[in-house]
């Protein structure tokens, strides 16, 4: 659920995709600092990250990503389940000539 991260004034700030996450995240955040605290203590070469403080916000910017999979078509088809036998007993005849146009429709699907 994280998007990606990256440092501004001394916050390391992280970017998640869903507000889930970021409860998530409120309930770590001194996890995080307090480790971030541990790698800079045991990692000498990591203290240049200089990050006092964490935070955490959502976006509701879709990545490259979910743009394509939104964009592209998707194409399910089912196969026709009704076989369109069944007798039209109406009497009028705009509700004849509907239910007709049903059965053809049927009879036309479930060639396919």
């Amino acid at each position: 659920m994280i998007r990606f991260v990256y440092t501004k004034n001394e916050t390391l700030f992280f970017v998640l995709n869903h507000p889930c996450a970021k409860m998530e995240f409120n309930y770590k955040r001194n996890l995080i600092k307090s480790l971030l605290k541990e790698i800079q203590s045991h990692f000498p070469e990591c203290s240049c990250l200089n990050v006092k403080d964490v935070q955490a916000f959502v976006t509701n910017q879709k990545s490259e990503e979910e743009t394509l999979i939104a964009s592209s078509p998707s194409e399910i088809f089912y196969a026709e389940q009704a076989t369109g036998n069944f007798e039209t007993l109406c009497e009028d005849e705009k509700l004849r000539s509907l239910f007709e146009s049903i059965k053809e429709t049927i009879t036309k699907n479930r060639a396919c």
